[in-house]
């Protein structure tokens, strides 16, 4: 399978490491595979994060066939 690019946009605690990072992985990649990939740069706190692109929240499940610009948010908290 071809390599596609991921661009991922850093919000919340996770802007301490910029703005944003791409990272190439197979075509037919899931989410999962993707924050994998991120937590060797961001930390453990990538698995309780979500993954989103212009429509909605993506789940674990998601492939990706081609490239895509996504973002992380971070966990929530407060009230």
């Amino acid at each position: 399978m071809p390599d596609i690019t991921i661009h991922i946009q850093f919000y919340g605690a996770f802007r301490k490491f910029g703005a944003s990072q791409s990272i190439t992985l197979a075509s037919g990649s899931n989410v999962t595979q993707v924050k994998q990939a991120l937590s060797e740069t961001l930390g453990a706190l990538v698995h309780d994060s979500v993954l989103a692109n212009d429509n909605a929240v993506l789940p674990n499940s998601y492939v990706f066939e081609e490239d895509a610009i996504l973002c992380i948010l971070p966990p929530v908290c407060g009230g």
